[in-house]
């Protein structure tokens, strides 16, 4: 693709990257490096809330590495084409009426796409952490199916989930972009009910199906299978456990076995079985394992995967955990 790319590495170094960075200071700056100062709009109804509205018509494709802390987002595309995507995970494709819920809770890395002559109209929503908390916390995993995507790192607590916006969505954003409101109390109040209203739609779209019917609670004979499912991954951890051997195994089918780890513990498969290693790896460093021990006693055969996964996990790579 011809184009203008603008370097992660010149975002990094402007912002330093640390985990103390704001999600603000790094958008901002990617802002600035595109040339869209001048398209966005940036209003913060309130300490929790920062709604960004852009409307821009980019003459070239461009291609730009976005990096930053954690952050919960949703967008609404009114207008425009590309994609957008984290580091290991499949691009989204986005058009007119895709909306997208972005949240992570550590610094994550990607690569966007816009495509040139086209005019690009989002609304942004940003919500902080302390209505997060209050809400359930920053991740999204509770959501269910939902968040069994491509374009997500689960096991990461990486999310961007793309849906088709409700009409009722759509006509929440426009509202945001046409408030008849001028500064004061009284447009700072209808942004942030238009925000939470926004994000609580949102919420209940990605819930349901694609034929939008609520996901099938699980039933009993279900649930009990599932618990099978967990009872083998927590006792045999090591296994090479793939979905379908792992559905086999207990008798239910791949796409209930991952919506059911979702309703009832709100992890994917894999994160559950990276999780389960992870923690007997622990327990065998405490005991005085040594590291490459651990790693393979609990099924990994690549040292620094596992040195990175347990990093991801604890905090403290797997030698600094042992002390």
């Amino acid at each position: 693709m011809s184009g203008i790319e603008t370097s992660a590495k010149e975002t990094a170094d402007a912002v330093a990257m640390q985990d103390s960075t704001s999600w603000k200071t790094c958008v901002d700056a990617e802002i600035d490096q595109l040339g869209w100062r001048e398209a966005t709009r940036i209003e913060q109804p309130g300490d929790d809330v920062t709604i960004y509205t852009i409307d821009v018509t980019p003459p070239e494709d461009l291609v730009f590495r976005p990096e930053g802390p954690a952050t919960f987002s949703l967008s609404v595309f009114l207008d425009g084409t590309g994609t957008l995507s984290v580091d290991g995970a499949k691009p989204l494709s986005v058009k007119p009426g895709t909306a997208v819920f972005f949240a992570c809770d550590r610094v994550t890395r990607g690569e966007n796409h816009v495509d040139a002559g086209r005019r690009l109209s989002i609304v942004d929503i940003r919500v902080e952490r302390p209505l997060l908390e209050k809400l359930g916390g920053i991740s999204l995993a509770r959501l269910g199916g939902a968040v069994m995507t491509e374009h997500s790192l689960p096991d990461q607590d990486i999310f961007l989930i793309g849906f088709k916006a409700p009409a009722e969505l759509l006509t929440v954003a426009a509202d945001v972009l046409q408030c008849r409101f001028g500064a004061g109390l009284a447009r700072r109040a209808y942004l942030y009910g238009k925000a939470i209203q926004a994000v609580s739609i949102g919420l209940d779209a990605v819930t349901r199906q694609s034929d939008g019917s609520p996901l099938k609670p699980l039933t009993g004979e279900e649930r009990k299978r599932l618990h099978a499912a967990m009872t083998l991954i927590e006792q045999h951890y090591s296994a090479d456990w793939t979905i379908a051997r792992l559905a086999r195994e207990v008798g239910l089918n791949e796409r209930r076995l991952k919506e059911g780890f979702r309703l009832a513990i709100g992890t994917s498969v894999h994160a559950h079985l990276r999780a389960t290693r992870l923690d007997v790896a622990a327990t065998l460093l405490s005991a005085g394992s040594s590291v490459t021990e651990a790693a393979y006693a609990v099924g990994f055969d690549n040292l620094s995967h596992f040195s990175k996964a347990f990093r991801e996990a604890k905090g403290v790579l797997p030698s600094h955990y042992r002390s």
